[in-house]
């Protein structure tokens, strides 16, 4: 009898440490739901105050002190130097604009289609980098000054002849005007190289297109190869306007 009440108060003992386990257990799996339950709740707060705007508070972190405007290049001497070139380029590049729809609107001979097309796709090319170099100088804090009379006082292209003209006296006259742009424009690339590299990239995308633009207006009246003669066609219709 004593040992069945032993074996009794043995399974008695165990189902209580058991139960007592059981409910450690059980304590401590609610408390780390609970836990669980709060970080999904932060988290959705979270994201709401992020959504309306608010985000997360950074009253401990003051604003910095306001910035001082600034503008490229290291000094005003340098920006001054970029600034003049660009001026020039953009006066320079409006009168090339303009050349060239003067060569377009007037153009007769055989070869009037194609070069009409021609001159009218160069015209816009300018047109496009005229604006790309005026707001370089923009960016470098001076205004840019694009008036008709500026054009005609100050750029270095001599005008193109009034009245029709022909297609080889069309292809002369924008030959020595753009060849003259094409050597300003290469001393200008080389006066900003080391001051000013941004400008020196935009005058290397200008002068790819100016070379290509000038390669494909001397074909039609040179021989290719650089040796300069005149193709047959050419030299046959005589000395013109251009003096050539």
């Amino acid at each position: 009898m004593n040992s069945l009440k032993q074996i009794a108060a043995i399974g008695a003992a165990m189902l209580a440490v058991a139960g007592t386990a059981h409910a450690q257990s059980q304590q401590a799996q609610d408390k780390q739901a609970d836990q669980y339950d709060a970080a999904l709740g932060q988290q959705a707060k979270t994201r709401a105050a992020k959504a309306a705007g608010q985000g997360i508070s950074n009253e401990k972190f003051p604003n910095p002190p306001r910035i001082e405007d600034s503008y490229p290049l290291a000094s005003d001497a340098d920006r001054q130097k970029s600034s003049k070139d660009l001026q020039q380029t953009v006066v320079d590049l409006s009168a090339l604009f303009n050349d060239h729809k003067q060569a377009h609107w007037n153009l007769n001979g055989p070869l009037y289609l194609p070069l009409h097309e021609l001159y009218q796709e160069q015209a816009d090319l300018y047109r496009k980098y005229t604006d790309v170099f005026a707001e370089r100088e923009m960016s470098l804090g001076y205004s840019v000054d694009g008036r008709y009379r500026t054009i005609a006082a100050t750029s270095t292209l001599p005008d193109m002849p009034g009245g029709y003209l022909t297609d080889n006296e069309t292809l002369k006259l924008l030959i020595d005007r753009l060849t003259i742009f094409q050597k300003k424009t290469y001393q200008s690339m080389r006066e900003v190289e080391s001051s000013d590299p941004v400008t020196a990239n935009k005058y290397q995308d200008l002068l790819y297109d100016v070379d290509h633009n000038l390669w494909q207006l001397r074909i039609h009246v040179k021989q290719p190869g650089g040796l300069g003669q005149d193709l047959p066609w050419a030299a046959q219709q005589g000395r013109d306007r251009t003096g050539k």
